[in-house]
């Protein structure tokens, strides 16, 4: 007897012997799980930051409970991170070395970048550029596909790049200090409209991290023409799968 094992839910069909089919289609379910669990951290997370109308200050890590099982969870500022799509080849290559690495290194993937990227020609003073939309970088995975550009500036710039938020890198110091009100919020940490967050959930069982960054515009208090109440976020990037692990930097 041959048992067809079939997780609906994921699109997984799994044809198979007895025990080996069941084992596959309860990974395939439990994978499932595992994302929307996050996905129900993230909405939840998202919708407390709005409804207190503050910036996540101090303790921005923490866990949430979503169906009987927790899910880590860290909020960061998008803004004033390092604008792989923005920034002059000089600019780029300055932010690059402030994450510690040798200024031979980091003009090296500067270049590797601005040339990929289709932008800033030799002597570009960063504030005309001609973005070529084909070849901008739309992710942080996008990194991938710049053979030139080192393993190590890779892994450390999917951590302290965007591809989203636009403006000067202030440093890293400034991220990791939780400093907001000068990377994209208002006086005091007061989430103004334009603020971009970013959120990291995480599910404990699988390992299984994703990304999403939203941008808030603003508490709608009148609903829509057809009576939908418009969400206060706007979904940029929504549940990318991240290798968390693989985020270093030389200091």
């Amino acid at each position: 007897m041959f048992l067809l094992a079939v997780a609906t839910a994921v699109g997984l069909t799994v044809v198979g012997n007895g025990v080996a089919a069941r084992k596959q289609a309860r990974a395939g379910s439990v994978a499932l799980g595992a994302e929307q669990r996050a996905a129900l951290a993230i909405w939840r997370v998202l919708d407390s930051v709005a409804a207190s109308g503050k910036a996540p200050v101090s303790s921005n890590t923490g866990q949430i409970a979503v169906e009987g099982r927790m899910v880590g969870f860290t909020v960061m500022s998008e803004a004033g991170r390092i604008d792989l799509n923005g920034l002059s080849r000089r600019a780029l290559a300055e932010a690059i070395r402030s994450l510690g690495f040798a200024e031979r290194e980091a003009m090296a993937a500067a270049d590797a970048i601005a040339q990929w990227r289709g932008m800033d020609p030799p002597g570009a003073d960063g504030t005309n550029l001609a973005m070529d939309g084909r070849t901008a970088l739309w992710s942080l995975e996008d990194l991938d596909a710049i053979p030139a550009l080192g393993q190590d500036v890779r892994s450390c710039l999917r951590l302290w790049g965007t591809v989203h938020a636009r403006g000067p890198f202030l440093g890293k110091a400034a991220l990791e200090g939780r400093d907001f009100a000068t990377t994209g919020f208002g006086t005091g940490g007061g989430l103004v409209v334009g603020s971009m967050i970013r959120v990291v959930s995480t599910d404990p069982v699988t390992g299984g991290e994703f990304r999403s960054v939203a941008l808030f515009r603003g508490n709608q208090t009148q609903p829509l023409a057809d009576g939908v109440t418009r969400s206060p976020w706007l979904i940029l990037e929504w549940m990318t799968p991240t290798g968390g692990a693989g985020w270093r930097c030389p200091s």
